[in-house]
């Protein structure tokens, strides 16, 4: 077997590289997008997302990426409806004041 990184040819069960240091194999469980943790980055706060996006970019990639995506995500929808609250209260604020 060779390293994916370094292409040192490395024994079949090894997990990490002895020359370039790199985890050849993740013994956690299996990449996959963390539906929990996107569920609540949309929802409740976009901050989790963030966080889980350093906490697992090395170990899970593809969950981290899937965490920031949704954490993005709900980032900009959070922002088109604050701005489209802010167009209504102007206009309807400035109707109020042409009705007396």
């Amino acid at each position: 077997m060779f390293c994916p990184h370094c292409s040192e040819e490395i024994a079949a069960q090894a997990e990490i590289c002895p020359k370039c240091g790199v985890r050849v194999h993740n013994t956690s469980e299996e990449d996959k997008p963390n539906i929990a943790i996107n569920i609540l980055s949309v929802c409740c706060t976009p901050l989790l997302g963030i966080i889980m996006y350093f906490v697992w970019k090395d170990g899970k990639p593809k969950a981290a990426k899937s965490a920031l995506i949704w954490a993005l995500i709900a980032i900009g929808l959070y922002v088109v409806i604050m701005v489209l609250f802010g167009i209504i209260g102007f206009v309807l604020g400035s109707m109020d004041e042409y009705n007396y």
